[in-house]
């Protein structure tokens, strides 16, 4: 209990300021006998979603020539449906600004449905091989319904799970036209990365601009800058031929976005800017170094420590302003 707050709450009510329910809420709340669960509710409803589509997907493995495939593409399907139903009849009016959930289960039910409708499709496509070697489109075709369902009912988790779920796309899309789902050209996933990466940094912009979804740019922005960042990165790391002009590259792109992000005020793009241009220069320590016991190590520790530093500072000046 805080008596300072406590002894101010009194005198505000008695001044007026507050009225009998602010002040016996914020009494309530300074003295600690109001607590929020919230956190631990969406927690548990996220594990809770994450538990049954999990179940429903061991149950289909272990029992499905006892039901039959027909009934389990039915059973999926009811069940999703029933889900989405529930989300159509509770959502709010669609808007281009921010909505709030009608109630905290709310993007749950909605995930829960989503899911169980991409189960669905990969089920009926083991089953039925209705796309054959094409099946990876099935990856489209869910990103693109989570696109839609994250822009009609506002959900930022929704839409953060189409972003991966398309980057998935063209990660497997490549993979198969390789011959194997793990012999992918690495220079081709490189670029596939930069350039969906620079796609979603676009987006992000356009939202701000145009003020459609202005809460989902840093979805689009944070998923474009792990994508872009993360594919330089890999070409500094991996390509031994020409890791010097990826270093180049990513060393402009990661200033780039570190100066944009400082006059913006987004720490953690900046954050991401600093760290991807910090593995970039560790690969340029050990490469005149390599033959140096530990000295890298060292130089690499002491780089750690500035970009550390380096952040902390930028996140404090951000929130100064």
């Amino acid at each position: 209990m805080n008596p300072d707050v406590v002894s101010a709450i009194a005198r505000l009510r008695a001044e007026n300021v507050l009225s009998g329910g602010q002040a016996a809420l914020f009494d309530r709340l300074a003295r600690r006998k109001l607590v929020s669960l919230r956190l631990e509710i969406r927690t548990l409803l996220y594990v809770g979603v994450l538990l049954l589509t999990s179940g429903v997907g061991l149950l289909v493995k272990e029992r499905h020539r006892e039901i039959g495939p027909w009934a389990v593409a039915i059973g999926i399907g009811v069940a999703a449906a029933a889900c989405l139903v529930w989300v159509i009849r509770k959502a709010a009016p669609f808007s281009w600004g921010e909505v709030q959930s009608p109630n905290v289960a709310f993007d749950y039910i909605l995930l829960l449905g989503l899911l169980l409708f991409v189960s669905e499709l990969a089920y009926v496509e083991a089953q039925f091989s209705v796309l054959g070697p094409n099946w990876a489109h099935h990856l489209l075709v869910a990103g693109a319904v989570y696109v839609l369902a994250a822009y009609v009912w506002d959900s930022r988790t929704v839409f953060g799970l189409a972003l991966t779920t398309l980057a998935a796309w063209r990660g497997v899309s490549l993979s198969l036209i390789s011959g194997s789902l793990w012999a992918a050209d690495a220079g081709r996933l490189r670029f596939n990365a930069i350039a969906l990466g620079t796609l979603y940094v676009a987006a992000a912009t356009l939202s701000v601009l145009h003020k459609r979804k202005l809460h989902f740019e840093e979805v689009f922005a944070n998923a474009g800058l792990l994508l872009l960042l993360g594919a330089l990165v890999s070409g500094v790391v991996d390509d031994e031929t020409a890791w010097g002009l990826w270093l180049a590259a990513l060393l402009v792109v990661a200033g780039v976005v570190m100066w944009l992000s400082f006059h913006l005020g987004r720490s953690l793009y900046f954050a991401q800017g600093v760290v991807a241009a910090y593995i970039g220069l560790v690969r340029l320590l050990f490469k005149p170094f390599r033959y140096a016991s530990g000295l890298p190590f060292f130089l690499a520790a002491l780089l750690g420590l500035g970009v550390l530093a380096l952040i902390f500072a930028a996140h404090r000046r951000m929130k100064e302003r």
